[in-house]
C-alpha cells in the first residue's frame, strides 16, 4: 500500500492457493500475516464449490473461533442449498453432530472440540469464513489436518 501515515494499516497479501487442497479453491486470508493488525485475529474467506472433507478430526484451539456459513449469491442471500456436517464435543470422542442447511454463524469456545467439518452437498456455493480470535492459528496436540 501506499507510503502514507495509514498505509501500514492495509494490506494486499491475501490472495493464495489452499495449502491443504491445492486446485480445489483458493483462499482470501490474513492467517499467514501473523502480526497484521497486532496480531489479535486472523481470518479465512474461501468459496465453497463442490462437497469435500475439510477437517477430519476433531481438534481443539487454545483461543475461541467464529465459523460463518452463508450463501455465495449476491443476488439473494437466502439461496443457500448445501448441507454442512460439523461436530462439536466436550472430548475427542463424545461428539454431538449438526447438519447446516441454511445461512449460519457458530462461536466455537476456547477448549471446545469441534470438527470433522464434512461439506456434505453443495448445490449452491457457499462462502465460508472462519475468525480465529488469534494471530496464528494453531492446534491443540497432533491433529492430521
Amino acid at each position: 500500500m501506499p507510503n502514507t501515515k495509514f498505509g501500514k494499516f492495509f494490506t494486499t497479501d491475501v490472495l493464495k492457493e489452499s495449502p491443504k487442497f491445492p486446485g480445489v479453491w483458493d483462499i482470501s486470508s490474513t492467517r499467514h500475516l501473523k502480526g497484521f493488525g497486532g496480531g489479535h485475529l486472523s481470518v479465512d474467506s474461501i468459496f465453497i464449490t463442490r462437497p469435500f472433507v475439510m477437517v477430519s478430526q476433531p481438534h481443539q484451539h487454545e483461543f475461541p473461533q467464529y465459523l460463518h456459513f452463508f450463501a455465495a449469491s449476491p443476488d439473494d442471500q437466502r439461496l443457500f442449498d448445501a448441507e454442512i456436517e460439523m461436530t462439536l464435543g466436550e472430548d475427542e470422542v463424545h461428539g454431538e453432530k449438526h447438519i447446516i442447511t441454511r445461512p449460519t454463524a457458530l462461536y466455537i469456545p476456547a477448549g471446545m472440540y469441534h470438527g470433522p467439518l464434512n461439506f456434505k452437498v453443495i448445490h449452491r456455493p457457499v462462502l465460508f469464513v472462519d475468525i480465529a480470535v488469534s494471530g496464528e492459528y494453531k492446534r491443540v496436540g497432533n491433529t492430521p489436518d
